[in-house]
């Protein structure tokens, strides 16, 4: 299933975008989870970032969809954006914030079915480099290659990025089913590492994200081999999942 946004403040046309994805799902069986904004700032007050495409009208009366869209990539930069307009014209600014296509107003079937197909072609491509995680400000959506390590301490959990330090409360097996498994593995109790971005391994020391972190006697030689099945992997496919 895939959480859209639709921000729109005209009804009727909010109502025939609906009408598209609902077609689409008795064509296709792909489910959508809709949810109508009747502007940009009750979408931006009420935004998570768990959102997988966002339908923004471009023309909306006191801060438009540009505006509203610039708002939206200071709090998530890669959520899939599609401009919705009237003219064309008023949508080729989008390359500003990352659009990755618009669509014009009224919407037609036919021209939605391309349109969605690429936004999901998109969202799939983009699940598997990041992952949205529980902070305590919220969900939060992350670039895996952004993520160094995950510590754990008593119940705090905290994400050692390449961006700073984000905090959460909960245990490290939640954390895990959330991450792609062979990307990921222990080096001991308490550190979660990426493996992508692990430079050395030397005694009992790994090196990740310019620090360094101990790696537990027990779990050594299952670290050693994920390291090296994540290696042969990357190898295989010409870059780093």
């Amino acid at each position: 299933m895939y959480k859209i946004a639709i921000v729109e403040d005209e009804w009727e046309s909010a109502e025939n975008l609906t009408s598209c994805f609902e077609k689409y799902t008795q064509e296709y069986g792909v489910d959508f989870n809709i949810t109508h904004f009747k502007n940009g700032f009750n979408f931006l007050d009420e935004y998570t970032p768990d959102y997988d495409i966002v339908f923004m009208d471009v023309d909306m009366p006191q801060m438009n969809g540009l505006k509203t869209a610039k708002k939206l990539r200071l709090i998530d930069t890669s959520v899939v954006l599609v401009f919705v307009t009237f003219l064309a014209k008023y949508a080729i600014n989008g390359y500003e914030v990352g659009a990755l296509d618009y669509v014009l107003k009224p919407v037609n079937y036919n021209t939605f079915k391309i349109k969605i197909e690429r936004a999901i072609g998109s969202c799939a491509s983009k699940s598997r480099e990041e992952a949205v995680l529980p902070t305590v400000g919220g969900a939060a959506r992350i670039e895996l290659y952004k993520l160094n390590y995950i510590e754990i301490s008593d119940h705090e959990i905290i994400y050692h990025t390449s961006n700073g330090n984000l905090r959460a409360y909960g245990t490290m097996r939640a954390i895990e089913k959330l991450l792609p498994e062979k990307q990921f593995c222990k080096c001991n109790r308490c550190y979660l590492v990426n493996l992508r971005n692990v430079t050395r391994i030397e005694g009992n020391t790994v090196c990740v994200g310019g620090e360094n972190l101990t790696v537990s006697r027990p779990r050594k030689q299952a670290f050693v081999d994920a390291l090296h099945e994540y290696s042969l992997s990357y190898k295989s496919c010409g870059k780093k999942n």
